[in-house]
């Protein structure tokens, strides 16, 4: 077996009869006698690992009188509600039981695996649904082995077959998107193949081998997304999603064989708690690009595990974060593994404040680590025509004084016609959240369509830091290049001990343009007489916006968060209920410069005007934006 050439990993293949290698006793599958052990240890000394497992105990206890899941789709999509559902409903029975030796537990979820592997199918169109059943039927099957009678093996083993397994072959023989794709249904399809595999593998052999050869050959396309630097195109709650995905699969070919293969030596992995964490800002909120939630914790679970294997302190206190968060996505995975590394906060760890993620092309910058009033901007150059991208290059979020200021609108709803249709006359780019007039960024010409160049990409061009400023600039004349644009240029700044932020945007056309600039915000928003200046006000907290040096005509103004006049419209959109737009129309010219200065104002009183300096000219030594 060998990995498509392109990707260069540094991982061997594994040998042809990867069922041989499967250790005969259960459980297997991220756990053994072993690490259960350990687990009750941990319950007995440790405060979170304690309240961990009395909380999986009463969610277990709530389980028993629930009746079993129905085949049915609540969504009119895909069997993901359901499947999600049953994949939780297994792991914290099957752990309540391990740990418990309370036989209820055992039972009840050996009825609910029963009752899924009579389910006609399980939704191969949305190959999803087939892939978290098959891995939380894989964790029922291996932790339940010893209390499931012959009969409910042979039916629990049999829908693992031919509900699950066969048609994951199946789909690489007919070459599935998913297959050979590098966004997150690779890694989750892909993985819970594996995990299956190993459940079943000392029993249906040939089948098992079959289908990891497929998968193994499959996953490096996705695994080469961590490199060079762990961050992930899809944006953090789709990174969250395949990695809290990857990790169980990576700890159970090491419980069930001894040996990865080479996955864990992937370039970024090591590293890519790292995107978790600084996306998340002061405020508690996520730089939300690409249809991310706002206020999640994405693989806190994997965290746990990934902070083990390599050895990272700052990891495991970023899985910690996540544990006691409501709701809890599968306990079980945070018991399972918390506590295995002592938690180190990024301020005792040394982090640096500011991290740029090269494949990603994003920048995140601070003002502290220990402060939830620290300032802090993401900004993103990007590329458009990511997985779950917008058309968003140049799109940026700040927090200050523990409140978000500029928001990321985030995702719309799935199911609106032709969501997914992202081709450069596709529907997508007609739903106002999907178009740059939905973001924190620079919209040229608006009576273009669709905006953005769909395949452009953006490209961080300088960065700096230091302990009093930091600085990202981004050449992303691709987004309006077709409308005449030879350069854009943008530039996001904190400066003055990292105290105020500069915007800055300059653009070179080789006709008159129209330059619209947008930052959406749930602030109220109050113009200065002149319009050159404007404060906004949130939960009694104020920040000051500021024209620097502007051309003649650019003032601010507001707009509700809804499309321009000459932009699409469709129906069914979310309501952007609360959220305002600040605005500068700019002058109709061939060359513009726009320079912004947001400036917090925790005691009220703004510091001094900023000297505006070319783009070109930013440093940290000092930064030369300051008076």
């Amino acid at each position: 077996m060998t990995f498509p050439a392109a990707v260069d990993l540094p991982v061997p293949a594994p040998p042809a009869d990867v069922a041989a290698l499967i250790r005969p006793h259960h459980p297997r599958l991220m756990v053994d006698d072993a690490a259960l052990a350990g687990i009750a240890d941990r319950i007995a000394s440790h405060e979170l690992t304690a309240e961990l497992y009395d909380e999986l105990l009463g969610h277990a206890d709530a389980l028993l009188t629930l009746p079993v899941s129905r085949y049915e789709f609540p969504n009119g999509r895909t069997l993901l509600v359901v499947t999600r559902e049953v994949q939780r409903r297994l792991y914290v029975l099957a752990m309540a039981y391990r740990l418990s030796k309370d036989e209820r537990y055992a039972g009840r979820a050996a009825e609910e695996m029963v009752a899924v592997a009579a389910f006609p199918d399980w939704n191969p169109e949305s190959f999803l649904s087939v892939a978290e059943l098959l891995h939380a039927f894989a964790v029922g099957y291996d932790w339940l082995h010893e209390c499931l009678d012959d009969a409910q093996r042979q039916v629990v083993r049999h829908a693992i077959v031919t509900l699950g397994l066969e048609p994951a072959i199946a789909q690489h023989e007919s070459g599935a998107r998913w297959t050979t794709s590098s966004n997150n249904w690779n890694v989750v399809c892909n993985s819970g193949t594996i995990m299956a595999a190993l459940a079943v593998g000392d029993e249906e052999p040939e089948l098992a081998n079959e289908a990891m050869r497929r998968a193994f050959g499959s996953l490096p396309v996705a695994l080469a997304e961590y490199g060079p630097d762990g961050g992930f195109p899809e944006g953090v709650t789709y990174w969250g999603y395949a990695t809290r995905f990857l990790a169980p699969t990576m700890a159970s070919l090491q419980t069930a064989i001894g040996d990865d293969f080479g996955i864990t030596e992937t370039p970024g992995l090591d590293r890519t708690v790292d995107f978790g964490i600084y996306m998340t800002g002061p405020s508690g909120q996520q730089f939300n690009f690409s249809d991310a939630a706002l206020s999640a914790h994405p693989a806190g679970t994997a965290a746990h595990w990934l902070a083990a294997h390599y050895g990272v302190p700052v990891h495991a206190w970023w899985a910690e974060q996540g544990a006691p968060r409501q709701p809890r996505a599968l306990p079980p995975l945070h018991l399972m593994w918390q506590g295995l590394v002592d938690a180190v906060p990024p301020s005792e760890a040394d982090l640096p404040l500011d991290r740029q993620f090269d494949a990603v092309s994003t920048f995140l910058s601070r003002s502290a680590w220990n402060s939830p009033t620290a300032n802090f901007f993401g900004f993103k150059a990007g590329d458009n025509a990511s997985s779950h991208g917008d058309l968003d290059l140049g799109t940026f979020v700040i927090d200050a004084l523990g409140a978000r200021w500029a928001t990321d609108l985030g995702p719309e709803t799935y199911d609106l016609p032709g969501y997914w249709s992202a081709g450069p006359d596709g529907r997508r780019w007609t739903y106002y959240r999907k178009r740059p007039e939905g973001h924190n960024t620079l919209v040229i010409n608006p009576d273009a369509t669709p905006g953005q160049a769909v395949d452009a990409r953006g490209t961080l061009v300088a960065t700096g830091s230091s302990p009093d400023a930091s600085f990202a600039v981004a050449d992303l004349t691709e987004a309006y290049a077709a409308q005449g644009v030879t350069s854009w240029r943008r530039g996001v700044a904190l400066i003055d001990g990292r105290s105020r932020f500069v915007v800055q945007d300059e653009v070179t056309a080789s006709c008159p343009v129209e330059a619209w600039w947008f930052m959406h915000t749930t602030a109220e928003i109050d113009l200065g007489a002149d319009g050159q200046s404007a404060i906004l006000s949130l939960d009694g907290r104020r920040l000051r916006a500021a024209l620097i040096d502007p051309p003649d005509g650019a003032r601010f103004s507001v707009m509700d968060a809804v499309p321009l006049p000459t932009s699409p419209n469709p129906d069914g959109q979310t309501p952007n209920t609360g959220v305002r737009k600040l605005v500068i129309a700019g002058p109709r010219a061939p060359q513009l410069r726009l320079s912004v200065l947001l400036e917090p104002l925790p005691a009220g009183v703004p510091g001094p005007e900023p000297v505006v300096a070319d783009l070109a000219d930013w440093t940290v030594d000092p930064l030369p934006i300051p008076a």
